[in-house]
């Protein structure tokens, strides 16, 4: 591993990245979370607008996250944890229905705006849970600060950051592909779709919350055996 070439690293990074953000098992809830959107347009927009959104935001977590969260106080599993709860909260609503009301109530104005414009409107509505913690939650930002490190160790700072590109990308070219989705489910269909993945979303939650506390009580039981021995 300390003498990795590049394409080595580019592949093991691609791999890991592309596992953790998943592009494709991600597009349903960019049609959850964009379903309420004023056109066609506007959607595809939000879609375009999304992957420069993600792209910085891992290539922040990959160069600074750790020193982020380390500046605070908070450990990866509490920033799990954290993320676990905010997903809760959220599939909640979703399952009784609420979350609809809210996204419709936030984009019911956007009719005088250009696409691009209403996009932007629309977009801080959905920055969590959709870009963090789904696209970008504990373990890309694990991920991303492991690669990051050994990008800057190995000289792969281009390679790296050219992964993230393309993974970024390929969240743009399917969520695109999410309107053939959207018009074959139609109204009825997607609030079926919203109310299930609140379901699936509350397990994620779950299981999230349970591997962040698992992770703290195994530092703690560490950090306690090693201070006694």
């Amino acid at each position: 591993m300390l003498h990795m070439d590049p394409t080595s690293f580019c592949v093991a990074f691609f791999a890991a990245l592309f596992a953790i953000a998943n592009p494709i098992g991600n597009v349903p809830f960019f049609i959850m979370y964009t379903a309420n959107a004023a056109s066609t347009r506007i959607r595809q927009a939000i879609a375009i607008l999304l992957g420069p959104i993600i792209f910085a935001t891992i290539l922040l977590c990959m160069f600074f996250g750790s020193s982020v969260l380390s500046f605070f106080g908070i450990s990866l599993p509490a920033f799990q944890i954290a993320g676990a709860i905010i997903l809760f909260t959220i599939a909640l609503s979703m399952i009784s229905g609420t979350h609809t009301q809210q996204v419709n109530k936030t984009t019911s104005s956007d009719t005088d705006t250009t696409p691009w414009k209403a996009a932007e409107a629309f977009i801080p509505t959905i920055l969590v849970p959709l870009v963090i913690p789904i696209y970008v939650g504990a373990a890309t930002i694990t991920v991303s600060v492991l690669y990051g490190q050994k990008a800057i160790a190995g000289g792969f700072l281009f390679y790296a950051v050219a992964v993230v590109a393309i993974i970024c990308l390929l969240i743009i070219v399917c969520n695109l592909a999410s309107d053939a989705l959207m018009r074959v489910m139609g109204t009825q269909g997607l609030e079926i779709v919203v109310r299930v993945f609140g379901i699936i979303l509350l397990g994620i939650a779950v299981q999230m919350f349970a591997e962040g506390a698992g992770d703290m009580v195994t530092t703690y039981i560490h950090s306690n055996l090693t201070v006694n021995s």
